[in-house]
């Protein structure tokens, strides 16, 4: 598609949005809730007026936008190479005038990231694609911390018994939340023990609760503690050493919200790390509700599939 008519009409500012893949219809429904005006879209973007937060269903978000026009390849060239950091390049339609211009260019490549908490990584660098023929769109600060929001890892496909933990990998390296090495937590619904697995190695004592027995592996780590029990009917005073709730457990959105606000209430658990899970189209009521609550953060995680991620960091 033609882009051109609909560029002359762009503001001085605007943001650009890349959705989740195959969530283009979640983040076009979030931003038309919250009343943000939408200038052009596709299937892998969205450009709309200026944002103060980045939407959840947006992998990543491109403040501040800027358009800019070209004659020819040299000065495309030129503009990008005046940024004093590397630059990454997002496809946004087919444009055989990029593959020429990139020949040209040192990149910044998306490359999947060594785990470690938190990363390392943080390089500044711009974001830019081209939009229309002679029309480079540039963002100089991009929000993600890895280049396009791709956070990729270096898997580790001999220990843990599923990828779930995959998820908690990407909130403790992006520090989405942060674990003392004192720290004792509950996972609910923990088999195989994916999340157990990965929170064994950063806290004390990992109480791994589900009705279906764990993945015989991490009956070999000392730190995780089984209990053969149904998450939703626990004593609470029985976790009464326990600083966080962690929950990847399949229910209803709404059965999860009375679980975290049981704890919060008839436990000293005040932080919580909960996968909010969809069957259909996101309920977007319900996670106003979550959000409500004191403190709470929700975002959508690279490895989150029909899912949406509750944190809250209350007090330890």
């Amino acid at each position: 598609m033609d882009y051109s008519h609909l560029l002359k009409k762009l503001p001085l500012s605007f943001d650009l949005l890349i959705p989740f893949l195959k969530f283009t219809q979640e983040l076009e429904k979030e931003l038309l809730i919250n009343n943000i005006k939408i200038f052009i879209q596709n299937e892998k973007f969205i450009i709309c007026e200026s944002l103060t937060e980045k939407p959840i269903w947006a992998q990543d978000w491109w403040p501040q936008s800027k358009l800019i026009s070209f004659k020819n390849k040299s000065e495309a060239v030129k503009i990008l190479k005046n940024f004093p950091n590397l630059g990454v390049y997002y496809n946004t339609i087919n444009s055989p005038q990029s593959t020429n211009i990139r020949q040209e260019l040192r990149e910044l490549q998306t490359k999947r990231i060594q785990y470690s908490v938190p990363s390392s990584f943080h390089f500044k660098y711009f974001a830019w694609t081209i939009i229309a023929e002679n029309k480079l769109l540039i963002c100089e600060k991009p929000f993600s911390q890895f280049p396009l929001g791709w956070n990729e890892f270096n898997e580790d496909k001999e220990t843990p018994p599923n990828r779930a933990y995959l998820k908690l990998w990407e909130i403790l390296c992006l520090a989405h939340v942060k674990l003392n090495s004192n720290d004792v937590v509950i996972d609910l619904g923990s088999c195989p023990g994916g999340w157990s697995w990965a929170l064994s190695q950063q806290v004390k004592k990992v109480y791994s609760v589900d009705t279906a027995p764990l993945d015989p592996k991490m009956s070999k780590i000392e730190s995780i503690v089984f209990h053969k029990e149904d998450a939703f009917k626990l004593n609470t005073a029985n976790y009464s050493d326990c600083t966080w709730l962690f929950s990847d457990i399949i229910c209803t959105p709404d059965k999860l919200l009375h679980l975290i606000k049981d704890w919060m209430t008839h436990s000293q658990i005040q932080n919580f790390v909960c996968t909010i899970k969809f069957k259909g189209s996101c309920d977007f009521e319900i996670l106003k509700q979550f959000k409500e609550i004191k403190n709470a953060k929700l975002i959508r995680l690279y490895q989150n599939k029909n899912e949406v991620t509750f944190i809250r960091q209350g007090s330890s």
